[in-house]
């Protein structure tokens, strides 16, 4: 092993996590320590007549059908809808390395098979939905004006992500779970070298994979990529929302 894959393997693990994790309870902080927050989630129109389940209710329908996104243009619907719902799938199939279902009496074959065929269908959905927001991004000339250099990092850096996990998935067939797997549970249960050694013998894909994703985790209380943490500070939630009067009940003067 050497002082490289110490580092990478070893080291930067609980970097990149610890810079997550704490990022991550920071930025939660500053946005929910503010007082007297508003935004364009506070004042939607009905928003004042919901109770706290109903407006619980409308964050999810935000998060998973990416509905208030129809008031954009037609590629960033599709290129987001395709995406978000691609890479949640491939996150889910990524927990098995961390709690292997044959724990629970999956047999090895279906897991590989649900992970070849139903991991690969997501990390595809994910890369499409990437290309389409990357063509918009380059195609529009307004939207490119109003990119920065985190909207281009973001983007080229997933793109590169799922670029590799697909490549991983459909055409390598990389050993998951003796390779990642254990070096992904060691750093929780402390048997460093062990993992270390394991994936200074992985293939060169895998561990640029496992590389870019710790940047990622870095990346995310930084930049853009933050935002799937906002919904748990929308004013709309936790307080009632300003109420627009006149628009749903219009006052009536008697003559």
């Amino acid at each position: 092993m050497s002082p490289v894959d110490w580092f990478l393997f070893g080291v930067l693990p609980y970097i990149s996590l610890a810079t997550l994790v704490v990022g991550v309870l920071y930025r939660t902080w500053r946005w929910v320590s503010v007082s007297g927050a508003t935004g364009l989630y506070s004042v939607s129109i009905p928003a004042y007549r919901w109770g706290f389940s109903a407006r619980g209710g409308e964050v999810l329908k935000r998060i998973f059908l990416l509905y208030t996104l129809t008031t954009s243009d037609r590629l960033v619907l599709v290129g987001s809808f395709l995406f978000h719902w691609g890479i949640w799938i491939a996150l889910l199939g990524h927990l098995s390395m961390l709690i292997p279902p044959e724990n629970f009496g999956m047999p090895k074959e279906v897991h590989k098979a649900v992970a070849l065929y139903v991991g690969g269908a997501a990390g595809v959905l994910a890369m499409i939905g990437l290309v389409i927001l990357l063509v918009r991004r380059l195609a529009r000339a307004d939207v490119r004006r109003l990119s920065f250099l985190d909207d281009w990092f973001a983007l080229l850096l997933l793109l590169a992500l799922v670029a590799l996990g697909n490549y991983q998935t459909l055409v390598v067939h990389p050993n998951y779970m003796e390779t990642v797997s254990p070096w992904l549970q060691s750093i929780f249960t402390g048997e460093v070298a062990k993992g270390v050694s394991l994936m200074a013998e992985a293939d060169p894909a895998t561990k640029a994979h496992a590389f870019l994703a710790m940047l990622f985790m870095m990346y995310v209380p930084l930049g853009k990529m933050i935002h799937p943490f906002s919904f748990i500070a929308m004013p709309t939630l936790w307080s009632k929302p300003t109420e627009l009067y006149g628009y749903t009940h219009p006052k009536i003067e008697a003559k």
